[in-house]
């Protein structure tokens, strides 16, 4: 009998406790997701990804801004080092400046192109500029270890 009683209670305290938790009762009601509130979403996600891009951006061009002024300490350095060359070799080396100046004019030139570009193209132009900066470094590489080869004479 016990055990009767007992079995009798548990089933009707699964009962009641299931009858509490029915789907309809535990969901709150919630408004339906209008055509407006996707809009609105929607638009503060590309706002969002706007600025995310805007701050990418002006990022690089500040990491390129000091790449590049760095790079024209440098090849004022140069200049200075290359003036003590003699003959053939001062001629050669005035030859490959004038280049390297060349090169670091055009990539000067490219990132004011850059800097006046919108957000939306700034990928782009960043992958130009980035293959530019790279040959540009290159050239003074060379220049510079013409310089240092030279000097030692």
């Amino acid at each position: 009998m016990k055990y009767l009683t007992f079995c009798c209670f548990s089933l009707s305290l699964l009962l009641v406790s299931c009858a509490k938790e029915s789907p309809s009762d535990s969901t709150s009601v919630e408004q339906p997701v209008t055509s407006e509130d996707v809009k609105q979403k929607v638009g503060e996600a590309v706002d969002t990804a706007k600025e995310f891009t805007k701050q990418k951006r002006d990022e690089y061009a500040k990491q390129f801004q000091q790449q590049l002024e760095d790079l024209n300490g440098k090849i004022t350095a140069l200049e200075s080092r290359g003036a003590k060359l003699k003959d053939d070799a001062k001629v050669k080396w005035n030859e490959q400046l004038d280049e390297l100046k060349k090169q670091r004019d055009q990539v000067s030139k490219n990132f004011e192109e850059f800097q006046k570009s919108s957000v939306d193209a700034w990928e782009g132009l960043s992958k130009d500029l980035d293959v530019a900066w790279d040959n540009l470094k290159e050239a003074y590489d060379e220049t510079a270890e013409e310089v240092k080869e030279n000097n030692k004479d």
